[in-house]
């Protein structure tokens, strides 16, 4: 597959990225928005790589809808010939026929393999990176009251049985 160099576009503001591939005229567009609980964390490469990578699933989704089409017609000729009273199955044009679509059914099982993996290894990467988020927050969180004094006088919390004594006092 021959691509033209993509195209990235990052908008801090709005914590929208934006990548464009273009294959044989066509124009592929993969978006990444950061979710408003992550704004905190809202960084150009993680936007960029998710949009990157949905860009080259709709890539790979558009090439094996054109393996699929070429494997229909060279079906359809193949349906066609055998059905012909002078179908020779060891002429070189069946050999040649048959290996065509042979060669067509491997790499549209390559190419459905493909876009598997990229969208597990997507989803991966996007859940690998809300783990990172998370750890994140919680040593921020933590490190904000490591350092708090507090001394008894100003605690609040009574235990239960304490409250019940004190019920009961009164």
């Amino acid at each position: 597959m021959k691509l033209k160099d993509p195209l990235y576009s990052w908008d801090s503001a709005t914590g929208v990225a934006s990548c464009i591939l273009t294959y044989e005229g066509q124009t592929f567009c993969g978006m990444a928005t950061c979710a408003p609980e992550d704004q905190d964390m809202m960084s150009e490469k993680t936007g960029l790589t998710i949009a990157e990578s949905r860009a080259i699933i709709k890539l790979m989704c558009y090439y094996r809808e054109q393996v699929l089409a070429k494997l229909a017609a060279l079906n359809q000729l193949y349906y066609s010939m055998k059905h012909s009273q002078r179908f020779n199955v060891k002429s070189y044009e069946n050999i040649m026929l048959q290996r065509q679509i042979s060669n067509y059914t491997y790499e549209l099982a390559a190419i459905r393999d493909e876009i598997a993996g990229e969208r597990k290894e997507l989803c991966t990467y996007i859940k690998k990176k809300d783990e990172f988020y998370q750890s994140v927050r919680k040593n921020r969180t933590f490190n904000k009251f490591k350092d708090l004094k507090v001394d008894d006088s100003q605690l609040v919390f009574e235990y239960p049985g304490e409250l019940k004594a004190k019920d009961k006092k009164e």
